[in-house]
């Protein structure tokens, strides 16, 4: 576990990130495992053997989350122990009363029940409801570990989308082997929640794609964001080898699939990248930078400047 975990992990935020706070959420890969399934093998819910694996390289390498007092104790995967109260999946970043940021793993406990399957826990998904309907923070966001607005057609997630690798484009005129229309109900009560804040920029950000993009989700099935869209980021990959890249392994980028009405102001970019989120009382500015590995110099990225900035207000 060590050999396959440590160079993955150390090198970069060991030691290129050793001044900086980092924060991990686990996706499918941490639980030792591929969001795949087939008429031989469904990978999730995770098998015990992988869930011990996932365990024991966070108490190895990457912290927990710190209690919060908004935050359930009892949340799955949460609890008082020896080592403090602390959760494994579901966690809070927080600066006073400007900003927070609810982190949440989507595979830990994920259901495969049809209609009422979900991503999140059904307790997990009352707290986010109550934090998005809050009105003690100026700027709340949403990080879930798969991302909202884009889809590589893959079985794990959100998005009933399938790959069509005659096409090269995603399609729903095939059903998705074993994904679960749950998932998708319950991203909608979530995008919901989100673009009906009044007094904050609906923002979610999230990573998984290995791509780096910035959209605004007017629709999502039957939910009407029009007047309140929600703004999607896919923050970029400081990091991935060249079969990380979904277009390499799939044939396919991140692409808007098709229960959703999307407006892309950077449509997903698969380069090295990072997302700086500077958070003010009265508005969330957003800055992306890339870096291509085939054709710059690893000096650049000293003097590397934003290709694309925004500013969100409420």
């Amino acid at each position: 576990m060590k050999a396959a975990a440590g160079p993955q992990i150390v090198p970069v935020y060991g030691t290129d990130f050793r001044s900086t706070p980092i924060f991990f959420l686990q996706d499918d890969h941490d639980h030792w495992e591929n969001d795949a399934a087939s008429d031989e093998i469904v990978n999730f819910p995770i098998p015990w053997f992988q869930l011990q694996l996932a365990r024991a390289t966070q108490q190895l390498y990457y912290p927990e989350f710190l209690p919060d007092a908004a935050r359930p104790t009892g949340l799955p995967w949460s609890g008082v122990s020896d080592r403090g109260d602390l959760s494994e999946s579901f966690g809070t970043v927080r600066y006073g009363t400007l900003a927070e940021v609810v982190l949440y793993d989507v595979r830990r406990t994920l259901t495969l029940n049809g209609p009422t399957a979900v991503f999140v826990d059904p307790q997990v998904e009352n707290w986010l409801m109550d934090r998005t309907a809050s009105t003690d923070v100026r700027h709340l966001v949403h990080a879930p570990s798969n991302p909202f607005g884009w889809s590589a057609g893959k079985w794990g997630e959100w998005y009933p989308d399938m790959l069509d690798r005659d096409a090269a484009e995603l399609t729903t005129s095939v059903q998705k082997p074993y994904w679960q229309e749950g998932w998708l109900a319950q991203h909608d009560r979530l995008v919901s929640a989100i673009s009906a804040q009044r007094d904050r920029a609906p923002l979610v950000i999230s990573g998984d794609l290995h791509a780096i993009g910035v959209g605004r989700m007017h629709r999502a099935g039957g939910v009407n964001m029009g007047a309140r869209p929600v703004t999607t980021v896919l923050s970029g990959p400081v990091g991935t080898s060249i079969r990380g890249f979904p277009s390499v392994v799939r044939g396919i980028g991140a692409s808007i699939p098709s229960h959703l009405e999307m407006e892309e102001s950077v449509a997903p970019i698969e380069d090295h990248g990072f997302t700086i989120v500077d958070f003010l009382p009265d508005r969330i500015s957003l800055r992306q930078y890339k870096w291509d590995v085939d054709r710059q110099p690893l000096e650049a990225i000293d003097t590397l400047e934003p290709f694309y900035s925004t500013d969100l207000n409420a």
